[in-house]
Formats: C-alpha cells, structure tokens, sequence
C-alpha cells in the first residue's frame, strides 16, 4: 500500500490546533517558585530566637531551601524549583524539650508562592514537655538549659544552677504582706544539662552558676506564665569567676570589688524611642573593668572583658535601666544590640491635679499608714541635684556611690540572695530593679518610700531592703 501525503487542508487544520494550544513561556517555566508562612506563637511574650524553616524537596530529590523565622514568626524561601517539599520547623527552644512539630507538605510551582503555616504549642504543652511526669502549680513553670565551659566551650558536667526569687504572702488576721527569700539549686548532667521544675512565673529570678567554690556572674531573668518554660543556656570560666562567698558590704559608700578582666570584647547599637540610635549612653559589662559611652550614632565597643555568663548593662539620663545577660568568648568579638525606653516622654511639665495622674500613689498614701509621699512640692523643697541625695538622710537608707553609679542600700545589712547587697528595690513606672539617677528630681511626680523592714505594697515588695516607688511626670 502507497502512503498518501497530507493535504493541504489537513495541514491547516492542524496548525490551527497547534496555535489555539497556550503557549508558556521558557522563562516561565524554568522560574523559581516560593515558600513563605508565618508561625504562630501565642505562648510567648517575645519570639524565641533561632528558629528556621527548612524545605527539602521530596520529588524530584536532591534540593533544599532554608530561612530564618524574624521577630514577627514570618519566614520566606525563595530560589526553589518545582517539585514536592517537606516544610520542617526547627526550635532550639523546642529541641531542647524535645518537642517536634509535624512538617508540613506542599506542591511548589514554577514562578508561584504556596503557603506553609505552623503553631507553637501551647502553654500547657510546652510544660509537660519540659516536665514530664510533673504536676506544675498554677502560677509556677520550668527553667532549663545547658551548661559550657566558657574557655573550652565543652559541657561542665557537675557545675551547680543556683536560683533565687522573693515569695510574697498575705497575713490572713493583719492583712499585711510577708515577703519570704526562697533558694534552690540543681545539679548538671553529665552533658551540662539543667532542668528546674516548679519555679515561679511571671516573677523576677535570680541566678548564677557555681563550680569548684567559684561562681560567675549573677542576673535576673523571667519565665513567662503563658508559655511556663524558659531555655537559658550558661558559661561559666574559672579566671572569670569569683571565690562562693557572701559578698560583705562595706560599711563605707563603696561596695567595690577587684574588676574581671579576660580577651572578649562586645559590640552593638543602642536604640532609644523608635529604634533610633541613641548617644551619650554609658554601657559596662557589671563586675568588669571599664565603661564606654554610646557615639551620635549610638554604637558602642568594650573590650579586656570577662569570658562566660556576663551582663551588659546600659543606662542614660531619663531612660530605663537595660540589662542583657550576654555569652562573651575569649578572643572573641560578640554583636549584642541594646534598647532603652524612655521614662520621660515630655520635657517640662507643670503638674495640676495631680490626684488624677497618680491614682495608684493617692490609694496608697490613704490606705497605708507606712510610708512615706513626696510629691513635686515637697521634693523641690529639698533642693537635690540628684534624685539619691533624697537618700543622703532618710533613716534607714544610705547611698553608695554617686551619679549614675549612686546606689540606695538598706542601712540594717545585706540580703540573702545569692550574697547580694540589700539595695532597695527601685520602681520606676511600674518597672522594679531600675536605678536611682536614671530619673532627675525635676521630672519626679510623685514617689513613694518605704524603709526596710516596713510593709509596701505586695507587688513591689521583693525583699527587706526597702522599697523605693517613683512616678514620673505626665500631662
């Protein structure tokens, strides 16, 4: 049989097929496709740092993508050819209670985004894993995290966490409240491992490390109650420790000791209201030698620090006191940004009913019968240049040092919390633990003082070194 060619009209048809098809473009279909998601965090006050989101490609093999998650749980990765993925989601935080969250599967297209969403688990989730077999209070959560050698970056096996908090409770028949120090410490792993179970949330802790009769630097830090766990990893090194002994306050106006030195050394911005950088702020690492000042553009370098655990601390007229505990490395050249928060948002006010302004102020000035209330008045009649000469000669309290570096102790000894010195807690707008000469007399609107030993309200009373509540003016 003799094969026929195609006729003319066939061909035409055939070509009129072929141009109705859609055409894709090359471009198009060799273009990159996109993952992107967001991450939700109820549990946290702030997002835990350190989180990634990895997508490996299933079909065809062989390729991967990764980002970090940034402070708002957002993450994009982009540069992916088409194929299925697995989206995976990785914690320290979560790693570090052994928590995994299932990945997600996703189809990407060339040139296309396609979403992959995740949750972190709640709460109630993060304590049992944290826990296991532990039945938590209410109002109580874990603490954990590891424990290196700062010189060798290897795990301190036996190394001692020790924690400290005030425990305030309510006399039942005088109503009045009863503030009780508490202490615990744990024991690590043979791979430098530390768990606490059943301390406080949404209170201030206290802690340090301790090995071989030394121990390193001592901060404060918080377990939300929303989330009930906190992951802090710690360094401890033996040149850049002190001897485990209750530090003795001087009965002299100085409480200063022999300054750690070592071959770390920090830097970063300091950003005030906005995020702005922020100049003329005086930076130190505490219990080191030196102190810099921030430049117009608010950067700042310290250098002959301590390796291990330390706290970088920063402060400047009219601002809150900022303190970050910080892992500085011998050798070793750390970025730790600061940010501080204004106390003072106006410049100069004239305060006129001031009843109204101070409403927690003019409650306590009639329903405690200790204590005692300045107002603008009252504080301008002692003509202080600084806010702790009001200290100078008020029973019960003296001052150590000046300026910025002024501190207000209780005058009856020193505190059992870890060793430390009885400073009076110092409440600046409702933030405890700041310092006395942060806030200029002249922007004082109120304040509240309360010697050692004398009941103050329950939610300041963190101790027996007296308690020192100031409110700033506002209009």
């Amino acid at each position: 049989m003799i094969a026929h060619s195609p006729t003319r009209a066939a061909l035409a048809s055939l070509a009129l097929v072929t141009l109705a098809l859609p055409r894709v473009p090359l471009l198009a279909q060799s273009a990159p496709g996109r993952i992107e998601g967001t991450v939700t965090d109820s549990a946290h006050a702030r997002w835990p740092e350190g989180a990634n989101a990895l997508a490996i490609r299933v079909e065809p093999p062989e390729h991967s993508g990764g980002a970090t998650v940034d402070n708002r749980g957002r993450y994009r990765i982009d540069s992916l050819p088409a194929g299925r993925y697995m989206v995976e989601l990785a914690s320290p935080f979560l790693d570090s209670l052994e928590i995994a969250l299932p990945p997600r599967e996703v189809t990407v297209e060339a040139g296309r985004t396609v979403r992959a969403d995740f949750a972190f688990p709640s709460g109630r989730t993060l304590r049992a894993g944290a826990c296991p077999g532990v039945a938590l209070a209410a109002g109580t959560g874990a603490l954990l995290g590891r424990v290196v050698d700062a010189d060798t970056d290897a795990p301190l096996a036996g190394a001692r966490v020790a924690v400290a908090w005030h425990e305030t409770t309510i006399d039942r028949k005088s109503l009045t409240p009863r503030v009780a120090e508490r202490t615990g410490a744990v024991t690590t792993d043979s791979l430098g491992r530390y768990r606490m179970c059943g301390v406080p949330t949404d209170d201030w802790l206290v802690l340090q490390v301790q090995q071989g009769g030394r121990a390193g630097s001592d901060f404060r830090i918080m377990v939300p109650d929303s989330a009930g766990v906190s992951v802090r990893n710690l360094s401890l090194s033996v040149s850049a420790s002190r001897p485990l002994v209750a530090t003795e306050v001087s009965s002299t106006d100085s409480l200063a000791e022999a300054p750690l030195t070592g071959t770390a050394s920090v830097t970063g911005v300091v950003r005030g209201v906005g995020g702005l950088p922020l100049g003329e702020a005086q930076v130190r690492v505490v219990g080191a030698r030196g102190t810099t000042m921030s430049d117009a553009r608010g950067r700042f370098s310290l250098g002959d620090l301590p390796s291990g655990t330390q706290v970088l601390e920063v402060r400047r007229m009219g601002y809150l006191l900022s303190q970050q505990p910080t892992e500085l490395r011998g050798g070793r050249t750390v970025v730790q940004d600061m940010q501080l928060r204004r106390i003072v948002t106006l410049d100069s006010v004239r305060v006129l009913a001031q009843r109204s302004l101070y409403r927690e102020f003019e409650f306590n000035r009639r329903a405690n019968r200790f204590g005692k209330f300045f107002t603008v008045d009252s504080i301008d009649k002692r003509h202080p240049l600084y806010t702790s000469d009001l200290f100078r000669v008020t029973p019960g309290f003296r001052v150590a040092g000046f300026g910025l570096d002024a501190v207000v102790l209780s005058s009856r000894g020193q505190s059992s919390i870890l060793g430390g010195a009885c400073a009076a807690n110092v409440v600046i707008d409702g933030m405890a633990h700041q310092e006395i000469n942060l806030i200029s007399p002249f922007d004082i609107g109120a304040m509240e003082i309360y010697r050692p030993g004398e009941p103050a309200p329950a939610q300041y009373n963190q101790g027996n070194c007296g308690v020192i509540v100031i409110w700033s003016k506002r209009g």
